[in-house]
């Protein structure tokens, strides 16, 4: 490799270290610190004029969350759609109004007795359930067991939290896998098997032992 080129290679390995690190919203300090080098070094990797090394760029990549194919060149970085938080928190506010109202009603309590337990008015309960006023958690708790209900009743399933924390789940489960089984699940080819399994998971008894025959008369 000639000179120019490989100053060429390492201007563009800088440029794709400077773009993941804006990805992840990293300071240079912070970059710095964790592979060693001080800030003015990072800053001069980031323009091509300092060596990192295969570990050092491991280490980033782990640390600021993207493929290490980034920094080959064989993978975008997709920044993920962010939720317009002001709405989803007003609407959010209204759903757990109208849920207050709705197990009210089903455990037959009052308006006057919900403000008992919160030692309110109970033009405040009315405010919470119409969605007017928002609910503090800590009010929640407290009307959740004036209710008897949980307060995993008025979390959302799905939506923004729901991807959310069905995203850390899946992190979570799937670092404790086997790596053979981690790669079995990343292979694009592998999604038909996952899909006739989850078929599978959704058959009652008599269906499953059905399809076990009918694999045996063909085996055998």
């Amino acid at each position: 490799m000639s000179d120019r080129e490989a100053s060429r290679r390492a201007k563009m390995l800088g440029l794709l270290i400077q773009d993941a690190r804006a990805y992840a919203g990293r300071s240079t300090a912070e970059c710095a610190e964790v592979i060693g080098l001080t800030p003015e070094q990072f800053a001069q990797a980031e323009q091509g004029e300092q060596t990192v090394s295969l570990p050092e760029l491991e280490a980033l990549a782990i640390f600021l969350d993207v493929p290490m194919g980034h920094f080959w060149g064989t993978e975008t970085l997709e920044d993920e759609e962010m939720p317009d938080f002001g709405r989803m928190i007003a609407l959010r506010h209204r759903v757990i109004g109208v849920l207050l109202r709705q197990m009210r009603l089903k455990s037959q309590k009052s308006h006057q007795e919900l403000a008992e337990a919160l030692d309110v008015d109970v033009a405040l309960i009315q405010s919470y359930e119409s969605g007017k006023a928002p609910v503090p958690y800590l009010h929640l708790e407290q009307l959740c067991k004036a209710l008897g209900v949980g307060i995993d009743q008025f979390v959302e399933p799905h939506g923004p939290l729901g991807r959310h924390e069905a995203a850390k789940k899946w992190n979570k489960q799937f670092g404790k896998m086997e790596p053979d089984m981690q790669d079995f699940l990343l292979n694009p080819i592998n999604i038909r098997y996952l899909e006739t399994a989850k078929k599978l998971s959704e058959m009652d008894v008599s269906k499953l032992r059905q399809v076990a025959e009918n694999i045996l008369d063909i085996t055998f």
